[in-house]
């Protein structure tokens, strides 16, 4: 295999071309239906001989704190699993079909085990993707592993690449991000002084964790490392802390309300100060919706962007044209998943889960949908991490998010504020 095959599910078509392939073959079935079912196959339904579905579990918060992103996760699966069946479906297994089987984790753990469980022994599954938030999609990983049901997921959790053998992470991991954060914080001064607040979960804690770790190394200085109530109310008293601290940077490692009340917050007191917001709720469409034009020139980091290479270009159009929003960082990836997962569908000619999982493990793309990654490539090692795994430092310009980090990803120029 090699390394620039084309993928043998969507390569060859473009996704105008696949998305508009459905009404053609209805109509060329409608004209042609009755004489290929009569000449071909005698009297049985031409419907009998259709391949049968494969079932793609899908776990996404669509209702709870989280549903904001959970909701264009699953707006983003379908056009996937469209654009999927619309070229061909899996042409190993004859044609089958992907079938996405969605479950509501509700925003909450409890209810995210449960779910998972029921995901897998309700249904025939052959792969799962979920939740991109880390709390959730730890213990939906549990709960696959035990069930020998690969998962892969955008969560940027480092802890999901430790003992486990059939969870695959395809993009940045969260040590990653934080390295692109400090990286990042040179681009607005030669001498950062940088203060960290971030929620107390197991996503603001592994962030921040990693930035404290690698800013020496860096040559940046933490002047202040302050945990926070997820959910809080008033970010007058952090705010105010950071002002005393003397940054000239600030690092928010927050979910979307979270960091609408930190930027507000900020702009209040009268605090000028680089802001890099990492990702979360930073990089999705209801956060500009929220501060409007204080988001402009505010950078921040994602393992995704709409505007990384022409298939990515194509995806977002699509998805935009659907929902009036960009295609954003957990939804953009979610897509280049549903692809991976269809790769080794295709290659592993089974619709077994344990077959798709070392299918998984093997695969190796640089070019189309599936390889929808900073960098261009996907190659899985024996943790499940993608080998050429990183984020893109993105930056809000025009409303819109640009990737302007690193010079090889950047497609605008920072813009200086």
């Amino acid at each position: 295999m090699t390394k620039d095959r084309t993928d043998s599910v969507s390569q060859k078509t473009g996704l105008a071309q696949t998305l508009s392939k459905r009404r053609g073959r209805r109509e060329f079935l409608i004209k042609t239906g009755g004489m290929l079912a009569a000449g071909a196959f005698g009297a049985v339904p031409l419907r009998g001989w259709a391949a049968e579905p494969v079932n793609i579990g899908a776990l996404y918060p669509t209702t709870g704190s989280m549903a904001q992103i959970g909701v264009g996760c699953v707006a983003a699966a379908k056009l996937a699993v469209e654009m999927v069946n619309d070229a061909g479906g899996i042409k190993s297994l004859g044609g089958a079909k992907l079938n996405l089987v969605i479950s509501d984790v509700q925003s909450d753990t409890t209810v995210t085990r449960t779910e998972t469980d029921r995901l897998i022994t309700g249904n025939k599954l052959s792969a799962i993707h979920g939740c991109f938030a880390s709390a959730l999609t730890l213990i939906a990983s549990e709960v696959a592993e035990r069930a020998k049901v690969p998962l892969i997921t955008g969560s940027s959790s480092d802890q999901l690449n430790k003992g486990r053998t059939y969870t695959f992470t395809p993009f940045a991991r969260a040590s990653q991000f934080a390295q692109a954060q400090l990286q990042m914080s040179k681009l607005v001064g030669d001498k950062p002084k940088v203060a960290v607040i971030f929620e107390n979960t197991a996503f603001g804690t592994s962030t921040s964790n990693g930035l404290k770790e690698l800013a020496p190394a860096e040559g940046v200085e933490i002047v202040m490392f302050e945990p926070y109530s997820a959910g809080f109310t008033d970010a007058s008293p952090l705010i105010n802390k950071v002002k005393a601290s003397g940054a000239n940077a600030l690092f928010s490692v927050s979910y979307l309300n979270d960091l609408i009340l930190i930027v507000r917050t900020v702009k209040q007191v009268g605090l000028n100060i680089a802001i890099n917001g990492g990702s979360g709720g930073f990089v999705i469409p209801d956060f500009y919706k929220n501060v409007g034009k204080l988001a402009e020139g505010l950078q921040g980091v994602a393992h995704w962007n709409h505007d990384m290479n022409p298939d990515c270009e194509k995806v977002n159009a699509e998805y935009k044209k659907r929902t009036g929003e960009f295609l954003f960082e957990y939804a953009g990836g979610l897509v280049a998943q549903t692809f991976m997962i269809a790769d080794a569908l295709e290659r592993a000619a089974s619709a077994d889960p344990q077959k798709v999982r070392e299918a998984l493990s093997t695969l190796d793309v640089s070019s189309g949908y599936a390889a929808m990654a900073p960098g261009g490539k996907v190659k899985f090692g024996p943790d499940g991490k993608n080998i050429y795994g990183r984020p893109v430092g993105v930056q809000w310009q025009n409303g819109d998010l640009a990737s302007v980090f690193p010079k090889e990803d950047a497609r605008a120029p920072l813009m200086k504020t």
